[in-house]
């Protein structure tokens, strides 16, 4: 298998986008006999598959910073509104549970990024085995911005579920990194092969 890159604008290919729920545009592209030459071929003939796969491993750790900062965000809003909503007689961030509940959000956005720093700094420096790394980066900071934009929505209440509500959108948007890129499954399917190489 070899990769190739083409200019989008080459006969025979062609893209329609799909109405998806994610943060960004998704589409699907088909390629009807589309010419290739030496002068678009990715790396070495039959090297493809190791394009592709050094590709995810740029890729994952992208995503993992992509969902670091939508963790970020909801962490944000959440530390905000616990200092200034009132309840049962003083600000939500006296209460233990919430208290605890913002401990453990920030706790493990920390552990994220910091994944997500590791991977970057492994690529930057160009180690060979980069996809534990890059896998580990891309589950814990997929999961973590699940966890933590899951549980601002419970600290702020239904007023996070409005339409136009910044909880609202990251609520929609946090879900679909999870599964592209290779569901978190395939993410610990990746570490763990990697444990015995």
């Amino acid at each position: 298998m070899s990769a190739f890159v083409v200019p989008a604008d080459r006969a025979g290919l062609a893209g329609s986008h799909l109405d998806m729920l994610s943060p960004h545009p998704i589409g699907t592209l088909t390629f009807d006999g589309v010419p290739v030459s030496r002068g678009d071929l990715l790396g070495s003939v039959d090297g493809g598959f190791r394009v592709a796969m050094r590709t995810l491993d740029l890729f994952r750790p992208s995503v993992g910073a992509f969902a670091v900062g939508m963790a970020s965000a909801a962490l944000e809003a959440s530390v905000a509104f616990a200092a200034e909503r009132v309840a049962f007689g003083g600000p939500l961030k006296d209460q233990q549970a919430v208290a605890h509940l913002l401990a453990e959000m920030a706790t493990r956005l920390s552990a994220a990024r910091l994944l997500v720093y590791a991977a970057a700094a492994a690529y930057d420096a160009g180690e060979e085995r980069l996809a534990g790394k890059a896998a580990m980066a891309k589950l814990f900071a997929t999961e973590t911005a699940q966890f933590v934009v899951d549980s601002a929505v419970q600290i702020h209440g239904a007023r996070a579920l409005q339409h136009g509500h910044l909880l609202e959108h990251l609520y929609r948007e946090v879900r679909a990194p999870r599964i592209y890129e290779g569901t978190s499954e395939i993410q610990r399917t990746i570490i763990a092969r990697d444990l015995y190489r």
